[in-house]
Parts: C-alpha cells; sequence; structure tokens
C-alpha cells in the first residue's frame, strides 16, 4: 500500500512542474555582482520568475546596465522622445554577441514605440514581457540620450538554451490544452496511469530564431506507456497557438484494484488506449486573468493488454467500460481560464487563484456520445501565524473544487476520487468515479529551516493538512457504474502531515495520511498541489 500510493502520487503531479519549463543552461552563477548606480532612478518589478531568480543572483553588465531578472527601468522623464529601440545580444559575461533571435521577437513585446514620449511604467511593463519570455535568461533596458530631450533605448539580452529537457512520470493530459491555465481540479478527469513507470521529455526552443518550439515526450512503465508531440508558436509571451498529437495506452485507476476487482472476460487487466491530437489558442483575457480554447480529437478503446489489438468493451460482468463496442470518438472543443491574483508565484502565502474548465463532447461515430464537463477550484491563501520554528510565512491554504457533468458521464473521462491529489490517505479513485463531485482541503503550512545549496535557496516547511470529498452520489450516473460495481464509498476524509521543501525546481512534498479507517499512506510528489 505505501508503494502505491507513493507511485500514484507522483503520476498526478510530478510533470505538472518539471516537464514544463526546466531548460538546460550554460548560465554562470560565478559572474561577479556589479555596483549599483547611485546616480540613476529605476522602477523595479516584484514579478519575479521563480527558476530564473535562482540562477540569476550574479547577473553581468552590459553598458553600466545590469542584465537583470526582475523588471529595472529608468525613470526618465516626461519629456524624453524615443529615437530608437535596439536590441543587443549579450553573453552571461555580458559581453556582445551574435543573437539568435530575431529582434522583432523581443521589440513586440514592447508597448513603447520609435517617436513616443518614453513612460518609465509601459517601460516596465515592456521588460517583465521580455523577461517571462522562456527563450530570455536575462534582460535589461537603457536610455542613452542622443540629443536634447532625444534618446534610444537599448534591450540588452542573454537567451536562453535552445534545448529544453524534462523528467516525470507521466505525459500531459491527450487534450489541445496542455498550457498554464488548464485546470489543475484534483485529476477530475480520469486519464492517469497506475503502477511503476517514468518518462522525459525533450524540446528545442526558438526554432528559426521565431519563439517557435517543438518537444517530445515519451513514458513507459509497469502498465502504461505512450508519447506527446508538441508544436508551439508564441505571439507574445502570453499568447499564441499549440499543437499535439498523442499516442498512449494504460490501466487506468477507474478501472483498476478496489475492495472488488473486476477484470476482463479473460482475467486480463483493461488497457485504455487513447489516439488523437488537438490544437489550441491562448491569450491573457483581462488583467491577471488567462484563458485558452482548443479542439482535440481522441480515439478511445479498452484493450485486453500491453500491446493487444483485440477490443474488449464490457468487463467481467458485462458492464460497460466504453460506449460503443469497437472504440468511442471523442471530438471536444476545450476551454480553460484561470484568475491569478498570488502574491508569489513560487511560495504563495496571500492572495487567491480561480480556475475554471470546460469540455464539450459533440456525438461523432458509433458512439455519439453529447456531453459537456465542467470543472472550476478555487484557492485562497491567508497570512496566518499560528506557530513556525524559524522566519518565515506561516499559511493557511483553503482550496474548493468541484465539477459536473451534463450529458453521457463516459467512465474513462469521468471524475476520480482519493489519491495523492484529492483525499490523502486514500489510493487513486479508491473513494470513486463519478458524474459530479465536491472536494476541500485545509492546509497549514508553516517555516522550519532555510538553507543554500550550490548558491540556490532552500527553504524547508511543514504542512498540516485535512481533505474531504464526496461524489454526491452521482455513482450510478456513469455508464458502466465503475466505482458501484466495485463497492467504493462514494465520500471519504484524510488528514495527515509532511514536510514541504521549495527548490528551484518547484515545491517537493513528503506526507504521511491516513483515512478515516486510520489506514496510512506514505506520499512522495512533486510540484504545488493547488
Amino acid at each position: 500500500m505505501f508503494r502505491y500510493q507513493l507511485l500514484q502520487a507522483s503520476y498526478l503531479t510530478i510533470s505538472s512542474c518539471l516537464l514544463s519549463q526546466i531548460t538546460v543552461s550554460a548560465a554562470s552563477n560565478a559572474i561577479a555582482q556589479p555596483a549599483s548606480n547611485p546616480v540613476e532612478t529605476t522602477i523595479v518589478s516584484q514579478s519575479i520568475k521563480p527558476i530564473k531568480q535562482q540562477k540569476r543572483s550574479r547577473p553581468p553588465v552590459f553598458s553600466g546596465q545590469k542584465v537583470r531578472s526582475e523588471a529595472v527601468v529608468p525613470m526618465g522623464n516626461n519629456e524624453t522622445i524615443i529615437t530608437k529601440i535596439a536590441v543587443r545580444y549579450v553573453d552571461e559575461d555580458g559581453k556582445l554577441t551574435t543573437g539568435k533571435t530575431n529582434p522583432d521577437v523581443i521589440t513586440r513585446e514592447l508597448a513603447l514605440q520609435p517617436g513616443d514620449l518614453y513612460n518609465a511604467k509601459l517601460a516596465k511593463e515592456g521588460l517583465e514581457g521580455v523577461l517571462d519570455l522562456n527563450i530570455v535568461e536575462r534582460a535589461s533596458l537603457t536610455l542613452k540620450t542622443v540629443a536634447d530631450n532625444r534618446a534610444v533605448m537599448t534591450i540588452a539580452v542573454q537567451e536562453s538554451s535552445n534545448l529544453s529537457l524534462g523528467f516525470g512520470l507521466t505525459l500531459p493530459p491527450p487534450t489541445a490544452l496542455q498550457g498554464p491555465v488548464r485546470p489543475t481540479t484534483v485529476n477530475a478527469v480520469s486519464d492517469s496511469a497506475s503502477g511503476f513507470g517514468g518518462g522525459f521529455q525533450v524540446g528545442l526552443l526558438n526554432l528559426g530564431g521565431n519563439n517557435q518550439e517543438i518537444d517530445l515526450g515519451i513514458e513507459g512503465g509497469e502498465q502504461n506507456f505512450g508519447l506527446n508531440l508538441g508544436y508551439r508558436k508564441f505571439f507574445k509571451h502570453d499568447r499564441g497557438i499549440g499543437v499535439n498529437f498523442f499516442s498512449r495506452r494504460g490501466v487506468e485507476p477507474e478501472f483498476d484494484e478496489s475492495d472488488r476487482d473486476l477484470d476482463l472476460p479473460d482475467d486480463d487487466d483493461p488497457w485504455v488506449h487513447r489516439l488523437g491530437g488537438g490544437v489550441e489558442y491562448f491569450q491573457p483575457i483581462g488583467t491577471d486573468f488567462a484563458g485558452a480554447l482548443g479542439v482535440s480529437y481522441q480515439r478511445v478503446s479498452i484493450k485486453d493488454g500491453a500491446f493487444s489489438d483485440n477490443i474488449e468493451p464490457r468487463d467481467e460482468l458485462g458492464n460497460r467500460l466504453m460506449v460503443s463496442d469497437d472504440g468511442d470518438d471523442l471530438l471536444t472543443l476545450n476551454f480553460a481560464a484561470v484568475l491569478n491574483r498570488q502574491n508569489n508565484p513560487r511560495n504563495p502565502t496571500r492572495g487567491y487563484q480561480l480556475q475554471f474548465g470546460s469540455d464539450q463532447y459533440f456525438p461523432i461515430g458509433e458512439a455519439g456520445i453529447l456531453a459537456n464537463r465542467l470543472a472550476a477550484s478555487y484557492t485562497q491563501y491567508i497570512p496566518f501565524p499560528l506557530f513556525g520554528f524559524t522566519k518565515g510565512a506561516r499559511t493557511l491554504v483553503l482550496n474548493l473544487q468541484g465539477g459536473t457533468i451534463l450529458g453521457d458521464a463516459i467512465p474513462y473521462d469521468a471524475f476520480i476520487l482519493g489519491g495523492s491529489s484529492s483525499v490523502r490517505g486514500y489510493d487513486t479513485a479508491e473513494i470513486s468515479t463519478s458524474r459530479s463531485f465536491i472536494q476541500a482541503t485545509a492546509e497549514y503550512r508553516y517555516p522550519i529551516v532555510g538553507f543554500n545549496v550550490f548558491k540556490n535557496k532552500i527553504d524547508v516547511g511543514g504542512t498540516l493538512f485535512i481533505d474531504y470529498a464526496t461524489d454526491l452520489g452521482s455513482a450510478d450516473a456513469v455508464i458502466g457504474q465503475p466505482a458501484i460495481v466495485r463497492d467504493r464509498s462514494g465520500d471519504g476524509f484524510g488528514y495527515g502531515l509532511g514536510l514541504r521543501t521549495l527548490t528551484p525546481i518547484g515545491a517537493v512534498q513528503t506526507e504521511f495520511a491516513f483515512n478515516e479507517g486510520g489506514d496510512p499512506k506514505f506520499i512522495f510528489t512533486v510540484g504545488d498541489r493547488f
């Protein structure tokens, strides 16, 4: 039981951190920190990207201006006219070099253009956009006076590596929406395989110097294997298009072991095979508000083995595992949005985040599935100075999630409850596979100790938590009733404590949890739960 929960937790959470933006960078941390300019007044942004903040603690110098990982711009005055915008590329030592990126990719992040009056607020917003580009390691903005009230605005850029590499235990969900706005409603779709496994993702960034990228993810293990090929083209740092193709097969938790184990008629485990792809468009909707819209297609079939072509539409008792006998075609219109008002992306201690997602299924093929799957998640971060063992934030985190399926509730895309990203103390899907659900979590986070490893700050804290989820009595409305026939309870709560370590790759958590029956589970996850 201990080993199973550890592996399930990793499947549900690790890819969200490690498969996203871990890049192989040639930047050095052994660069001397230059003295600050005592004359120039600056505006400094507090919106610092967490991983880059760790790598850039000792930035180089270019033209007397620090090349920073945070947006620092001259104040200027209300009379300076920008005559030209220049882009200069530098290496980690601040020396001029040949850049790979087309200058237009940098300048299109700026609202200011030649002929405009310099505005420090707009300059800072533009530099923040440049720093948010995945292809940029560090950047700075300077003004050089060329005549009375006229100046050249220069953007100095240190580029990131063109290679990205990530390791995890599962690929992203099989949908067009694979960006950061996809709602993380505690594995609200049952598309993660169980058992021991591993995977990696490799990508090429900034193809053609135009901020487009291609990546390949491969996974394999005891009960799963698959691949995902993706392409993205960014129009700006926060908008663009994406295309992906995937093929994956695995034993998924909605059909896996419970108090009552049901297999296929030949006593084999049901393997869910998903083949398809999608396209998405993502952009901001408003301040701190982002959205994505996509169209995806899947061919889903249940096989009797990892490499078998035999389709098995029913389990050993005759319960439906899919809608048609030959495989289900799923054509969906996907929408997701996130309103993020957290104060710190690395370790939020106040503010909130609201996420919402909708997947509209259109009836095509023999299955003719018509449905809309809705899910939402709200997280509130509250300063709560109860106790701690060193200086640092003490935070109460409250999370409420819910969802429902209008129309055909297919079992392999239903909501699954229980597990490391749902109710800790249970195995994945041990509580239910349902049409609807509500889930709540209260978690107290407190500091224990902080130290440095290879010039990276590591903060170790503790957590106390309690989780609860219910399927609202909707398990019998799922096609094939996988939770009912496997004697799953339909609701449950768990509680426990753990260690939460903040590292350059995200939060690493080890937790010890119990369910209401007193059964213990040890959990290891990488990436924040919410």
